[in-house]
């Protein structure tokens, strides 16, 4: 069993190796179940006697994320508090140890995720999932690796999707298919920096078949604009922007709406 030094901590961590980062990371025998079973045995092995005294909670706590000891060893009060959030959002009596496929890559993601990211309330919601007895037979294990390449814009962008469509209203000329005059959206495009930016974020999801561009398609100006006058060759098209069926699916697993 690996020890885990005595040293403060800010001083551990100065000093790792190369290969106890990617320990601490889950690589190797992160989720190694007959090793995790004698770390947390009453929590009295020689690298829990080494952290202090742990509560009982915390032990059942690790069990369930089915996480090494060595993590909660580098990252103590940031890796609990990832913990107790996680926890608290499931009933006891519907908690049960992840499975390897969700827990090992989300506990990855954690040495490497800032707690302010944008990333981070979705990993943790992916965890409650994960520790859900009702939940976790609907994850996918696609999930942790799909947050792990969004940009952080693009986990705002998701999350607002699933709360509402997106959509705007343009001038187009029809020779050159291109966009002449925003006229009106249901957003503000200044929340994901700029209308060039969000069509790029946009466009990227729409390549992981997370979101769906609906094809335009022409309005009256009559209808809203009856004031607006359209020089020839030109129309009004109303783009509709969507969660895809498993765009729905990888928000329920990952975003909770306020």
């Amino acid at each position: 069993m690996t020890k885990v030094s005595s040293k403060p901590l800010k001083e551990r961590e100065s000093i790792m190796t190369d290969n106890e980062i990617s320990d601490l990371a889950g690589i190797g025998k992160m989720i190694d179940s007959e090793i995790a079973k004698e770390t947390y045995k009453d929590g009295v092995s020689p690298a829990m006697k080494e952290l202090g005294e742990l509560t009982q909670d915390t032990v059942k706590t690790l069990r369930l994320f089915t996480a090494p000891i060595q993590l909660l060893a580098a990252y103590e009060d940031r890796f609990k508090g990832f913990c107790d959030r996680v926890r608290t959002k499931v009933p006891e009596e519907y908690q049960q140890s992840a499975t390897a496929n969700i827990a090992k890559p989300v506990m990855e993601a954690f040495a490497f995720t800032e707690d302010d990211s944008p990333l981070m309330p979705m990993f943790e919601e992916l965890m409650s999932k994960a520790i859900d007895s009702r939940e976790a037979s609907k994850l996918n294990p696609v999930f942790p690796e799909l947050i792990k390449n969004l940009t952080p814009t693009q986990a705002k962008l998701i999350k607002a999707l699933k709360a509402t469509d997106q959509i705007t209203d343009d001038v187009i000329k029809i020779d050159e298919n291109r966009i002449v005059r925003r006229l009106e959206s249901n957003f503000s495009f200044d929340d994901f920096s700029g209308q060039g930016h969000h069509l790029t974020i946009v466009q990227d999801l729409a390549n992981k078949n997370i979101v769906t561009i609906n094809p335009n398609f022409t309005i009256s100006p009559s209808n809203k604009y009856s004031d607006l006058e359209l020089e020839e060759g030109m129309v009004v098209r109303r783009t509709r922007i969507n969660l895809s069926m498993f765009g729905k699916w990888f928000a329920d697993a990952c975003v909770r709406c306020a």
